[in-house]
This record gives C-alpha cells, structure tokens and sequence, in this order.
C-alpha cells in the first residue's frame, strides 16, 4: 500500500516535472513571438510617423508651389505657417530665394496679390511695352538733340572761322596800334617835360600866393581878435542894457490916499499900461530898487490919462506908509514894450502841496508879460526859449523820484536858458519884484495834513482886514484876454 502511494507520488512528481519542462518552453517560445510582433509593430508605427511627415511635408510643398504659381493664393498667416515648416527643406528655401528675387526685379508694379509667377508674364509684357514706348521717345529725343548738336557744331564751326578773321583783324590792328602807341609815348613823353617845367614853374608861383595868404590869414586872426574883444565889449554893453532898465524904477507915485488906500503913479495910456497890472513900491531914496527890499505892493484898477493911473494898496506897513515920490517896480511890465517870461519847475507858493502854476502864469500875463515857453508838470514842453526871453523863473526843482520825463524838460530848460543868457529868478523873487502878497489860507487837517503849515505866519503874509468901505468898482482880479502879440504859443 505504501510502495503503491510512493510510486504514484514518483508518477506524479513526473508529470509534474514534465508538464511544468512543457509550459516553460511554451512560455518562452510564446514571449519571443510576442516581443518579435512588439517590435514589429513599433517598426510599423515608425514607418507610419514617417510616412505622414513626408506627406504632410508634401502638401507643404504642394501649396507653397500653388501659391507661387498664382493657383491658389495664400494668405499672409497661413503663407507664414507654411513658410515655418518648410525652413529646413533647403530645396523650397533656394525656390523662394529665386522667387522674391524675380518678383522685386520684374514684378514692380503688382498688387500684392498677384506677385505670383502666373502674373508676371502679363507685368513683364506691359513693363517692355512701356520700355519700348520709352526706348521710341528717347530716340525721337535724341534725333532732334542730335540735329541741334550738328547744327551747333556747324554754327561754331563758323563762329571758329569768323574769330580766326577777327583775331587776324585783331593782330593787324595790333600792329598799327603798337605804331601809335611808340609815336604818343614819344609826344606824351615831350608832353611831360614841358608839363614839369609848367608845373615847377606853377608850384613856385603858388608858393609865393601861400606865403602871401599866410600873411592874410594872420593878419585876418589878428583882425578876428580884435573883433572878438569888440564882441565881449559890446555883449556886456547889451547886457548892461538891458539889465539897466531892472535897476531903475519904472515910476513914481504921484499922490496917496490912505484913507481910501488908493495912490496914484505917473504912468498911463502913453506907456502901454493896463488894469491889475501889479507893482512893488520902493523908498524914494533906494537906488537900485530890484536890489533893495519893498515898502508896499500896488494894483492898477484905473488908467486916467497919457501918464496917470489910479491903484489900490494891497499891502503897505503902517510904520512905513507910502509917500508921493516912491518908486514903483514890476519885473513884468515895461514902458511900450512886452517882458519875455519862461517857466520850469515845480510852483507851490502856499505850501498846500497843490500846484500854483495858473495862478504864476495869472500875474504874469495880467501884468501884460507874455511866456515864451514853459515846462507843464507832466513833463511837456509848450512853446519855445529864445534870447528874446528876458526870465526864465525856476520852481521847485522836480524830485529824483519824478517822472524822468519832467526831470529831463526841467534841466533841459535850465541849461537853454544858459545858452541863450536869460536869467533865472526864483519864484519868490519873482513874486516879490512884482508885489504880490499871498492870502491867509485854511490849514487842511487829516492824513494829508503838514505840520509846516501850522506856524505863525509873518506879518506881512496876513491878509488886510476890509473897513467896511470897500469901492464898488473893484471886482474879483481875471487875467486880461491875449492880444494880437499874446503868448508865444
């Protein structure tokens, strides 16, 4: 029983073996058909890859080449994708080379769309018609440029022969005139001899008138001298002249009435004189008036006769009264003659900080003067200087802050009058050679007010107090209206 199970396990054990030997070789035998078809396959796949490469680089060709040709034209993009996967296929790369070298040298002209192989016969036909339209012109041209050219060059060739003529001409006239020449360069070389001979002979007399005029001209300097020192003499006569009136009073009071305040001076009609002409009285015994210091200032208010006139006192000192046989004064009023004034400058006779330039230019034509020329607060000049101007009156001079404008006129003025010798007075010299007397004023207060103004003012700046008996012929003083030889302006 036991060896029966022993040699059955032995049975067993052996078709084990054996089956197990069987299903090892069919294992291996069955995993080297199956590699072998692995491998096959992965062959087939390769060659499949390949072969789908080569045809889609193909149709690459392919489209490329219809594009070329003007088959089927591409657009830009997808012109670029096909361009992008041929860049290795040098074939194609040398193809589009050779194309875009014949499109920019015989497709000039085309539109983008047809720069294509089957549009460039038609462009290169239409371009040689143009050619040839272009080769026939040009040789029209240059058949016409040709005829000019020989008719040019046979016109040179005569212009050639007529200047050979000419220059023959021109030699043979050389000839003669070299003939001419030796003979007038012999005369001119006599000429010049007796020519220097003159010449010394004339410089020598011109010498001799040189010396001579020499002489006269010194004698003429010493002439000129003479005369120049007559001219000095004479100028300081003139200037004694005119001066001289200046120094002496233009008349004489006649009568006073104090009672009245009224006098009478001995001049008139005769002498030209007119109302409101004002004027400074002096002592009978000054000598010299515009020198010496007024006693009283007059008013003209009647012309009665040739040589009487009646006035009103506007100012006298009751301890200096005004007696018959004073002397009357005014700087703007002469005996049948009119007094040249000039004005400059800044005028504020009552310190108002106003200016009092019509008030200046009142007393001056009232008196019967006239103003040359005058220098306006702004700045502009009115009228102009002379040496007939016998004053120049000189205001406040214009401050450095000014306008330059008026800074400018004032000097300039100033120094015309210098020029033309017309004196320059003061205003207040002005004013107290005529005798005129300012009025109490009323101070002004606030910002603009000035501390100046609020002095004691002198005596003789006050006003006179009226008596009550005041004359109904006097009025309110106007500036007389121009005459015919008024202003100079």
């Amino acid at each position: 029983m036991a060896g029966r199970d022993s040699q059955g396990l032995q049975i067993a054990v052996i078709i084990f073996v054996m089956v197990s030997v069987v299903l090892a070789a069919t294992t291996f035998f069955f995993y080297r058909d199956a590699e072998e078809a692995r491998k096959t396959a992965a062959d087939a796949l390769s060659k499949q890859k390949i072969a789908s490469d080569t045809a889609a680089n193909e149709n690459f060709k392919n489209q490329y080449f219809l594009h070329i040709l003007g088959e089927e034209t591409l657009s830009k993009d997808g012109l670029d994708s096909v361009m992008a996967n041929l860049a290795a296929d040098e074939t194609v790369q040398r193809v589009e080379k050779s194309f875009q070298d014949a499109m920019s040298t015989f497709g000039e002209g085309l539109p983008p769309e047809e720069l294509n192989f089957k549009h460039l016969p038609r462009n290169l036909i239409f371009a040689l018609s143009d050619r040839n339209r272009d080769i026939s012109r040009l040789t029209a041209t240059l058949t016409k440029d040709q005829a000019k050219a020989d008719k040019m060059i046979k016109d040179e060739q005569a212009n050639a022969e007529a200047a050979k003529a000419d220059m023959q001409k021109a030699v043979d006239d050389l000839a003669a005139a070299r003939v001419d020449f030796n003979t007038e360069t012999t005369r001119i070389r006599d000429d010049s001899s007796n020519l220097k001979a003159t010449f010394d002979n004339t410089r020598t007399k011109l010498q001799q008138q040189l010396v001579a005029e020499t002489q006269k001209l010194s004698q003429r300097q010493e002439d000129i001298k003479k005369l120049n020192t007559v001219i000095e003499d004479q100028t300081k006569t003139i200037v004694e002249m005119r001066d001289e009136p200046f120094e002496v009073a233009d008349g004489r009071v006649t009568w006073v009435n104090q009672g009245s305040a009224t006098v009478w001076i001995n001049l008139g009609l005769a002498d030209g004189l007119r109302r409101q002409t004002l004027f400074s009285v002096y002592d009978q015994a000054v000598n010299g008036v515009s020198r010496s210091e007024r006693k009283a200032s007059i008013e003209v208010t009647k012309v009665l006769d040739q040589h009487l006139a009646e006035a009103r006192i506007v100012y006298d000192a009751p301890a200096d009264p005004i007696l018959p046989g004073d002397q009357v004064f005014s700087p703007a009023w002469r005996p049948g003659r009119k007094v040249r004034f000039a004005l400059a400058g800044k005028f504020d006779i009552d310190g108002d900080r106003r200016s009092d330039r019509d008030l200046i230019r009142n007393l001056i034509t009232m008196s019967g003067a006239v103003i040359d020329a005058e220098v306006h607060d702004d700045g502009s000049v009115e009228g102009k200087l002379s040496s007939s101007t016998r004053y120049l009156v000189r205001g406040d001079r214009p401050t450095e802050g000014s306008d330059l404008k008026s800074l400018a006129a004032f000097s300039s003025m100033i120094s015309e009058a210098e020029d033309f010798g017309v004196e320059v007075i003061p205003i207040d010299k002005l004013l107290s050679w005529m005798g005129y007397n300012p009025e109490v004023r009323t101070l002004g207060l606030g910002k603009n007010a000035d501390s100046s103004q609020f002095k004691i003012p002198p005596a003789e700046g006050r006003a006179r107090e009226s008596s009550g008996n005041v004359s109904g012929k006097f009025r309110e003083r106007q500036p007389p209206k121009a005459g015919k030889d008024g202003s100079s302006y």
